[in-house]
């Protein structure tokens, strides 16, 4: 895979062109990490220190960069950009808002004792239930099989076992469960926006 790289009006953006479609029905502009929780892609753009901005539009991506020289900061992004699409993964994934709701969509009788189990796991750095935070993703049960789907606040996140750990003491505590699987996802990244709206009103956060 070759990416073409252009400059810009703005010497602090560039434009990369992965010689393939990016967002069919872009331009979609991104300000921060939170406003790129619907693209993982955007996301691992964000990790890189320095990108302050991006863009998707039909077949290009642009980066906007706070500082330092292109010829550091290239390889980071062209790397990102080449694994992104050498996966195969999607550029958007469904809105943040539907993947925060899906602890609360499945409600069988056990999945619901789980999910309110989970409340009791606190996230050590943010002081709030990693259900309400929108940590958790998804709660399935079969049987008395319980799969969880959940998430951490940022990649590399130092509480990342402790939180895996605690959800599934949290599950295990559950009357009737047998089995226990806890499942770690970054797809879709975390954003706050995937808080419910007593964690936001905690926070202080305006929806």
């Amino acid at each position: 895979m070759f990416i073409q790289t252009e400059a810009t009006a703005d010497p602090a953006t560039l434009k990369f062109l992965p010689g393939r479609e990016v967002l069919s029905d872009g331009p979609l502009d991104m300000a921060d990490g939170a406003a790129a929780a619907r693209s993982p892609l955007a996301a691992h753009l964000f990790e890189i220190p320095g990108v302050t901005a991006l863009s998707f539009g039909l077949d290009y991506i642009t980066v906007t960069k706070d500082g330092g020289d292109w010829q550091h900061l290239k390889p980071a992004l062209l790397g990102v950009i080449m694994e992104h699409f050498m996966s195969g993964a999607p550029v958007l994934s469904e809105p943040a808002k539907a993947t925060a709701n899906r602890a609360s969509a499945t409600r069988g009788p056990l999945a619901q004792k789980v999910t309110d189990a989970l409340r009791l796991v606190i996230d050590p750095e943010l002081g709030y239930n990693i259900v309400d935070l929108g940590l958790v993703y998804d709660v399935r049960t079969e049987g008395h099989d319980v799969d969880i789907i959940m998430t951490t606040t940022t990649r590399g996140c130092p509480a990342t076992n402790y939180l895996k750990e605690g959800a599934n003491d949290a599950a295990w505590s559950v009357e009737g469960v047998e089995a226990v699987e806890v499942n770690l996802t970054y797809d879709p990244p975390w954003a706050p926006e995937m808080m419910s709206p007593e964690a936001k009103g905690h926070f202080g956060i305006m929806d």
